[in-house]
């Protein structure tokens, strides 16, 4: 394998879940929005729109919803741990990722744009982890449903969020992934 910048920056990437809390500049944040903003799209619809939350007051509202919102039911052999599924992590951004419902290929460019952001950050040794809650039930609770209008523009659907910032105490090593891979 070759190793470069790139590459090292997409091996060292993982997801954190906890932040120290400092903030993030605004230079490192532009930086991070703008290879979102490069991902591939297709028919090159760029259908996404991106909700910067820095706001203190914000992602404090967006943390008492995590923790009124109902568990959901895992998968067999899968069990989830005691309390609220998710909290806002000490993280001082949180980005989310929302794609024009009207445009066929929001849902994978919107992923794309996510994914591109994840390793801007790493390169910038920022730290990302992210959000299942957020894309799949937070609107689902009349709590999270209240704040919708202040998220998601009318028209759009969130595909993709995540937790920014410098990494916290919880640093482990995720050891060599593993897949299938085929040659034909």
């Amino acid at each position: 394998m070759i190793h470069n910048e790139t590459m090292k920056s997409i091996l060292s990437r993982r997801s954190y879940k906890i932040f120290d809390g400092l903030p993030i500049g605004d230079e490192e944040l532009e930086t991070i929005l703008t290879a979102g903003l490069y991902a591939p799209t297709g028919m090159n619809g760029q259908p996404w729109h991106f909700t910067v939350v820095r706001s203190r007051e914000m992602l404090n509202r967006i943390g008492e919803v995590f923790k009124v919102m109902p568990k959901p039911t895992p998968p067999p052999g899968i069990n989830l741990p005691p309390g609220p599924i998710e909290t806002m992590r000490n993280a001082p951004v949180m980005i989310i990722v929302s794609g024009r419902e009207s445009h066929p290929t929001n849902f994978q460019d919107c992923c794309l744009a996510m994914e591109n952001m994840f390793i801007a950050a790493a390169s910038l040794g920022i730290a990302s982890g992210w959000s299942h809650a957020m894309v799949k039930d937070f609107f689902n609770c009349p709590e999270g449903l209240a704040l919708k209008p202040k998220l998601v523009p009318e028209g759009y659907v969130v595909r993709a969020a995540a937790f920014f910032g410098y990494p916290g105490p919880e640093v482990k090593d995720r050891g060599p992934r593993k897949g299938t891979i085929s040659y034909v």
